[in-house]
C-alpha cells in the first residue's frame, strides 16, 4: 500500500517569526521554554512499536530520495501585531499541521537534480533528537518532498526551537496526527539553514553584516 509521508519545518507558536529581521545567529539563540541544548539525551529512534520506530525513521535518517523538492520561505505575523496565524488555506500560505495553521509565504523556489541530492543529505544528517526542542515553533522554511509527483513529506522547520513536525501514528485508534520533533543545535542544522538560504534567500534572516552588527 503506497501513501505519502508529510513533515512541516516549523510553524509557531502563537507568535511567529518576527517581521523585524533577525539575523542567522539569531535563529540559534535561546526561546521561550526552551531547555539547554548541552542536556540534551539522543533517544532517537523514538517509538512505542515497530511501526511508530518506523514512521519516524522514514521522515528522519531514512528520508527517501526524492526528484523534487518545493522549499518556501515562511513566517507567521508579528507577535505584536494582534494578529493571528491564519486558519484557511491559500495560495500565499503553508500549513503548520499541529497548530491547524497556516504561515505567511514570502517566496518560493523548486529543485531537482543535484539540489535535490544535496537537501537529501543535509535533512538525513541532522542530529536528530525526540525529546529535544522548544515548546514553541517560528518557522522558517516549509518544505515539500517529491518522488514521481509523489508528496513523500511536508513539513515547516524552526531554527529557534530547534524542531519541525511529522506524522505520528495512533495504533490504539487507527489513526494519523502530526507531533514535533527536535534536532541539536550543530553544525548539521547550521548547514540545512545555510543551503536553503543559498537556494531561497529568506527576507526576514540577516547576516549580521547586513543588519548593521
Amino acid at each position: 500500500m503506497r501513501f505519502a509521508l508529510i513533515i512541516l519545518i516549523g510553524l509557531g507558536c502563537a507568535a511567529s517569526f518576527a517581521q523585524e529581521a533577525l539575523t542567522a545567529d539569531d535563529l540559534f539563540g535561546p526561546a521561550e521554554n526552551s531547555t539547554d541544548n548541552t542536556d540534551w539525551a539522543e533517544t532517537h529512534p523514538d517509538g512505542e512499536t515497530p511501526a511508530a520506530r518506523m514512521l519516524t525513521l522514514a521522515h528522519t535518517d531514512a528520508l527517501p530520495a526524492f526528484d523534487r523538492a518545493e522549499v518556501y520561505a515562511v513566517s507567521f505575523p508579528d507577535r505584536d501585531s494582534n494578529k493571528g496565524p491564519k486558519t484557511k488555506p491559500s495560495d500565499n500560505n503553508f500549513p503548520v499541521r499541529p497548530y491547524n495553521a497556516y504561515a505567511d509565504v514570502h517566496g518560493h523556489i523548486t529543485l531537482r537534480g543535484d539540489d535535490c541530492k544535496l537537501l537529501h543529505n543535509a535533512w538525513r544528517s541532522l542530529t536528530f533528537d525526540s525529546l529535544g526542542g522548544a515548546f514553541c515553533h517560528y518557522p522558517a522554511y516549509g518544505i515539500r518532498f517529491y518522488r514521481s509527483d509523489l508528496l513523500l513529506f511536508e513539513t515547516t522547520v524552526c531554527w529557534q526551537c530547534q524542531n519541525f513536525y511529522l506524522p505520528i501514528y495512533d495504533a490504539k485508534k487507527r489513526h494519523f496526527s502530526y507531533g514535533w520533533y527536535g534536532f541539536t543545535n550543530d553544525d548539521n542544522s547550521k548547514a540545512l539553514l545555510a543551503l536553503l538560504r543559498r537556494k531561497l534567500p529568506h527576507p526576514k534572516i540577516q547576516d549580521k553584516a547586513q543588519s548593521g552588527e
